[in-house]
């Protein structure tokens, strides 16, 4: 499935100084595919983040343009060698995007790692966190084995979100959607970034080809709230 870039004035409208993007009109293909994966899946959303006590819309939504990007990349990376390379010699060596969230595992290696320096988080996400005799080489077997199934990266996704009410509690956010932009900017970019380097780059548009791409291109954070706001309309 190609995304295919329509700009015209009947998807773009003034709003508040502003220009408010209709991407379903945007990236029709893409945009319905994602919106299927995620009916489909309902059931896992929100049984997963209920039981992190996320809001399972506020989850999806930070997701969401990965889970559009991903129709688009899926039939273009080939990652049995890479995974062969990360299994034998880590992150450092081979480091690349897996399933329908586009996590790597440099991502879940990060994750574990602010896991396991917090009690509260090491307690909440206790099935995240490896055993002592556990080799380095069996760890990067099972990362790949669970990101390669939506209910670990369920798992992983509410996982993050609980990192950052604890690395950002002290952010005062304007609504649940300034907070949405700012996470979903932190999912996409990095959380161990600085809230305010994360500001800047969610005003950055670098979706759907990445920062190196000289076209037109959108904001990531803007698509995870023109869902989340169209959802909960």
């Amino acid at each position: 499935m190609k995304i295919i870039l329509i700009i015209s004035a009947f998807f773009l409208i003034s709003f508040s100084g502003g220009v408010i993007k209709y991407y379903d009109k945007l990236f029709p293909e893409d945009y319905s595919a994602a919106l299927n994966f995620i009916n489909i899946n309902s059931s896992k959303f929100k049984s997963i983040s209920l039981k992190y006590k996320h809001n399972p819309g506020f989850t999806t939504a930070i997701v969401f343009p990965e889970i559009m990007r991903y129709s688009v990349l899926q039939d273009f990376i080939e990652t049995s060698a890479l995974e062969i390379a990360y299994t034998n010699y880590g992150s450092s060596v081979a480091d690349f995007s897996i399933g329908r969230f586009q996590m790597k595992p440099s991502f879940i290696e990060s994750l574990e790692h602010e896991i396991n320096k917090n009690d509260s988080l090491s307690a909440i996400f206790s099935e995240i966190i490896f055993k002592s005799n556990i080799s380095e080489l069996e760890k990067r077997k099972t990362r790949l084995q669970h990101l390669q199934t939506i209910n670990w990266q369920i798992i992983y996704l509410n996982a993050f979100i609980a990192i950052c009410d604890k690395r950002f509690k002290e952010l005062d956010f304007e609504s649940t959607t300034d907070k949405l932009l700012f996470y979903a900017t932190a999912y996409n970019a990095g959380f161990y970034n600085k809230p305010n380097a994360i500001r800047i780059k969610a005003t950055q548009a670098y979706f759907p080809y990445g920062p190196k791409y000289k076209g037109t291109q959108y904001v990531y954070g803007d698509i995870a709230t023109y869902y989340y706001t169209k959802l909960n309309k």
